[in-house]
Order: C-alpha cells, then structure tokens, then sequence
C-alpha cells in the first residue's frame, strides 16, 4: 500500500508503537509523516513526490473504514529537494471532526512542517528538505473577488505560510492592480512560528475606477528587516477581477407619495413563480437581472426565476431548482446579492436533513454564474452550493453585510446572527472549516408563523433594520458594537461560534404594522410592507423613532420581498398570488421633468482634482446631491436659474462618486 524508497521500513509495524529513529543515508533527509484516519479512512489517499511529479518518494491509502489506528512512516529524500504533499479526500469533507477527528503532521529533520484534516476535498504543501533559513508561501487572495462594483472599496487581504526554519518578525509586503502603481507596506511586531500562518490585510485599500478586467497581484518584498525570501517561485498570488457597472439607484420616494403609483404585473404562476418569498437585482445593472426566489415545498426545496430586462419588451424568465435543493434551499424565506456576485439564502425549514433529527440549518452560498448556479457539478450528493452552514433553524430572512458575510434572522433561537462563510469550499463541496458564526442573543425578536422576517443592513451607517414580525415591529441593531461573551458549542467544525454581548439596538417602529413582511432602504427612508393587507408603509428614519410619511397600496394580501431597483421603482413580490409585480410613480414632483429630455448636464473635467464644474444646457432649478461610492452623502446643494455650478472637490477622498440631480446622475471620479 505505500511506496517508501527504503524497504527495510516495511519491517516495522504500523501500529501504536513507537517507531525507531530512521536511519537515512548521508546525502538524505529525514522525514516523518503520522497520519490518523477517520471513520472513512477508504476516502483517503495521500503521496510525497519531488516537485514535478518525477519520483515518488511515499504514498498510500485508501484505508479500511472505521479504523483510526495512527499510521507512521519514515521517509528518507535526497538533501535539497523540493518535496510535494498532496493528500485527497474522495467525498470532500475532509479527515477531521465529526468522522473521528483524523488528522496528519509532517515533521522535516524534526520541525513540524504542516499539520491539517479539516481541508475538504484535499490540500497540498511544497517544502524543502531541509527547510530553507527564509522562505514563505503566499496564499490565494481572500479579496477581491471575482467581481466588484464600480466606485466599490475593496480590502487587499490574504494570508501566508512561514515555510521556512527561521521565525518570521516582520515582512514588507505589496499589491499591485493591473499596471497601477504598486502600494507596499510593512508588517511589523510579528511572530510567525515555522509552519505558522499569518493572515494580513493591507491598511490601504483599492477601489474600481473603471468597467473591466484586471490582475490583483500580491507578492512578498522581504522579511526579517531585509532578508530576502530564498525561494521566490512561492511569493506571488494573482486573481482576475472583473469591475461591473454599478450605481446608487435615485431616490423617487417624494413622488411615490405625491399621487398614487402605477403598478405593473412582471411575472407570474405562468412564469413559474411559486410562492415568492423575496427578489434582489444582480448588482452588475448591465446584466439587467431582477432574480427571484420560490418558496415551494418542503421536499423539493425552493427555487428560483431569473427575469432578464424585466419590464421591457425583451423580458425573459429562467427557472432553475438545484439538484439538492431539498437540503440547501428547504423553504427559503429570503435572498441577497453581494457585491462579488454571490448571493445567499435563508431555508426556513427547521432541519435540512429531513429525518426527525437534531437541526442542522442555515444560510446557504451560491454563484449567480449560470455556468455554475443549479448545475449540480459538485461531487457526492451536494448540487452545486458554494457553502452552507447550520446554526439557524427556522431562518426567516438574510441581509448582505461584506463579502461572504450575511445577518439572519434565527427564528428558532429568537435572536439574530452573523455568519461570515470566509472562503467558499467551491460548488458542490463540503468544507466549512473557516467559517465564523456569531449570536447576538440581546437582541430578542420572534417569528410569525412561516411569514418571512425581514432585514437590511444600512452599510454608510452599520445599523441593521430587522422587521420582527411576530412583535409587529421594526428595530435596528448597531453591527459596529458587541464584544464576544463566550464560545458557544457548534453543531459542526468551524473557525469561530460566539455569543455576543454589549450591542446597541433600539425600536424604530411600534405600531401601525399588523403582520409585517419586506424592508427596503433608500438615503433616510425606510420601506416596510406589510403581509396582511399589501401595503407598502414609507418611514422617515433621520430621527428616532421614525416618523411615518404614508402608504403605497398594491392590492392584495400576501406582500413578501420588496426591493428598489435601478431606476428608483419599487418591485416586490405576492406569496399569495404568486406575482412579481413593479410599482412605479404615476407623475413627478420635479417641474424641470417634462423637459428632462431636452436639457443636458455635462461634468467637467472628468477626472476630477481639486474641482468639477456642474453645466447645465438651459438653466436649472433643483437640487444637487453627491454620493461616494459607499452611499454616504457628501454633497447637497440647490440650484437657482443657473447654467453652471462649481463645487471644490479638493477634500473628498480619490474614487467614484455619483453627481445625483432632478435631470441625470453623472459619474464623477476624483484623483489628485
């Protein structure tokens, strides 16, 4: 079963006794690799070959299932060579936790080089043999992701691996996007053990200045106040991204209010909208996708209708159910976009498994790329889900929060949590390993009945707004504040479960909501619909509690998602009737509208330094306003009969900003 380059190692047992110091030749070096199986040790399959695949120095499995006994082998490698570990795990769950807490280390002339088993479907290490005085590995980039919005501020992080023999205290790292100009900066204070790893993150973040693709590049300068990293193939990690059109939609709420609106019907039973639950617009508006999300049946899962330029003459719809939708998408309550182009769910069955069992639900991962999405191209049984972890029985809504990150709303538990999937494990997988799942228990809500409770998160301020629908109210909770309690006992393998303590949270509406169901926020108004009777209640949020402002009506019982999209029109969706349906202004409280068409607003210069002239192509009356590229309002101001407006621009940060007026919003980006 293993392939060792001296037999007489085959003479000693591979049972729990001790082995005997090898005896490698002169000119070799040592090495020793334990391994302990899990339950399915016939999953395992491992090797050490020299760099290339050339020689292949050991390997072994699979093994025999539930036997656990430790496995030990001396390896003897020419002194000098580049070794590589691979080890597999067929099914894609790994040797470590609940099969029987397998693991492995490899240890090089007595340093430990690797240790692991909680790695999914495998991992791998190159080192040398013996380990070099200065040496690290950079890994994949945790940030950016494959797809980021224009104007959007990203952080460079990663992390690396001390491959070395020698302490690491300090490192001069740098990023690099496209030909930019590099940014370097230097890690000090440092205490990087051999075979440590350091995650970092650069002070200095990047943002998307213009639609297309780029190469993210991070590499290592030196380390150890100048000593030069002696193997350097290993020091660079590089990810394409792809920068998408994206803008803050306009804020058309006044004219909502002014006269009531003009509802159109989108989608309905005939387009395979079943039981909608909730809706969210890709963020990348050029693919014009308004994507919505089917609560269907218990045992079949949900599924979801993809609307392509819905609305519009050229509308089309796309159903799509993922293979294991039973488990990943069991009665979703909600959806969110992030802004890397993954979007998550909220089953809102009790437990996924479907076996009477203990529960084993919560927030599910996936990919808005089609070649992906509901493809069922993972191995085992697992669709094509990119992460899922379960610490939220009875999920009755989800919100965006950065990244892999998301809020929920644990219906179960009666409380909220933040789950952060870091890294997905890729479609199909089953890793959760470095997944973070924090419980804020002080904040109390409950749920009613299967009527989603819905959430969103205001990121210009980190107040999260929840509809806690089984207290007929709407609270917002700080996710700047709280500090960690206490660890709590997870039902799986994870990097972090916490319990949260010391969070701000306050009532923003305490009455006039009967069964409250959909939440929506546009600048300092909120949205909150309400499932009893249709309505679409608007609040003014700029004090607390909020002030009411009035009331859409659509019709009918049964309102569930409701979302803003790219125009500024109010789409939502009918659990009841199974209709999408897109609300729009019946007129507009701008006098300048009706000649919108004929006038023009021109931005210059473009770039921006230390100023933009505003010019108009007849004289204008009405407000400016100017966004950056985290919704924050930098700039409001009126116009009075005027051709042209100058604003100073010399104090705003370099990056996109949104020049919002009554005729157009223009782009603007500043750099001095």
């Amino acid at each position: 079963m293993y392939l060792l380059r001296l037999s007489f190692l085959l003479l000693f047992s591979l049972a729990m006794t001790p082995r005997l110091q090898a005896q490698c030749a002169t000119g070799e070096t040592e090495i020793q690799f334990n391994l302990v199986p899990d339950n399915y040790g016939s999953e395992i399959t491992w090797s050490f070959t020299a760099l290339g695949g050339t020689t292949t120095y050991a390997s072994g499995g699979p093994y025999t299932n539930n036997n656990t006994t430790p496995i030990n082998e001396t390896i003897c490698v020419p002194t000098g060579t580049q070794v590589f570990f691979s080890i597999q795990d067929s099914y894609g769950d790994g040797i470590c936790c609940s099969e029987g807490n397998g693991s492995y280390t490899i240890t090089v002339d007595g340093i430990v080089v690797k240790t692991g088993g909680s790695y999914g479907s495998g991992e791998t290490a190159l080192f040398f043999a013996p380990l070099l005085a200065y040496d690290v590995k950079m890994n994949t980039l945790s940030s950016p992701f494959p797809m980021v919005g224009l104007g959007e501020t990203v952080d460079i992080k990663s992390s690396l691996n001390n491959t070395s023999s020698s302490t690491i205290t300090s490192l001069s790292l740098s990023y690099q996007i496209g030909n930019n100009s590099p940014v370097m900066e230097s890690f000090t204070g440092l205490n990087i053990p051999v075979a440590g790893s350091y995650a970092f993150s650069f002070s200095i973040p990047w943002t998307a200045q213009a639609v297309g693709s780029e190469i993210v590049r991070v590499w290592v300068n030196d380390m150890n106040n100048g000593q030069a990293d002696m193997y350097q193939a290993n020091d660079t990690a590089g990810i394409p991204v792809q920068i998408y059109n994206s803008a803050p939609a306009p804020n058309k709420i006044s004219d909502f209010l002014a006269a009531p609106p003009t509802i159109s019907m989108i989608a309905n039973a005939s387009n395979q909208v079943n039981k909608p639950t909730d809706l969210d617009f890709h963020p990348d508006l050029d693919r014009n996708e308004l994507w919505v999300i089917n609560e269907d049946i218990e045992n079949t899962g949900g599924s979801t209708v993809t609307i392509s330029n819905p609305g519009l003459p050229n509308q089309s719809n796309l159903w799509l159910r993922d293979g294991n939708a039973w488990h990943f998408m069991s009665l979703p309550t909600g959806m969110a976009f992030g802004t890397n182009g993954n979007w998550a769910s909220s089953p809102g069955v009790f437990d996924a498994n479907h076996d009477g069992g203990a529960p084993f639900t919560g927030p599910t991962l996936w990919s808005s790329d089609m070649a992906v999405y509901a493809q069922n191209a993972g191995p085992g049984t697992n669709g094509s889900h990119l992460d899922m972890l379960h610490e939220t029985p009875h999920g009755m809504g989800i919100a965006h929060h950065k990244d892999n990150a998301y809020w929920l709303f644990d219906g179960n538990a009666n409380n909220i949590v933040y789950y952060d999937f870091v890294e997905d494990h890729g479609p199909g997988m089953s890793y959760h390993g470095d997944g973070i799942i924090r419980r804020y228990s002080e904040v109390s809500v409950a749920k009613d009945g299967d009527v989603p409770s819905h959430l969103i998160l205001d990121k210009s301020t980190g107040w999260l707004y929840i509809i806690d629908t089984g207290n007929d109210r709407v609270l917002r909770m700080n996710t700047a504040t709280g500090t960690v309690k206490n660890p709590l006992s997870e039902v799986e393998d994870v990097a972090e479960y916490s319990e949260m303590e010391n969070v701000v949270s306050e009532t923003v509406i305490s009455s006039g909501l009967t069964r409250p169901c959909g939440i929506e926020l546009i600048d300092d108004k909120l949205l909150v619909g309400d499932y009893a009777n249709g309505d679409i209640n608007i609040y003014d949020i700029s004090t607390m509690p909020a002030t009411f402002l009035g009331k859409l009506t659509t019709g009918a019982a049964g309102l569930t998602g409701i979302k803003i999209g790219p125009n500024g029109d109010i789409w939502y969706t009918n659990r009841l009737t199974n209709e999408v349906s897109k609300m729009s202004p019946s007129l507009s409280t701008n006098i300048n509208q009706t000649a919108s068409e004929a006038v023009s607003v021109n931005v210059l210069p473009n770039p921006a330094h230390d100023h933009v002239s505003v010019q108009f192509s007849t004289p204008y009356t009405g407000s400016i306003q100017v966004i950056d590229a985290l919704g924050r309002v930098v700039l409001e101001t009126e116009a009075t009969n005027q051709s042209a407006l100058n604003i100073t621009t010399s104090t705003w940060a370099n990056g996109m900003y949104w020049l919002k007026t009554d005729l157009a919003t223009q782009k603007v980006r500043v750099q001095h």
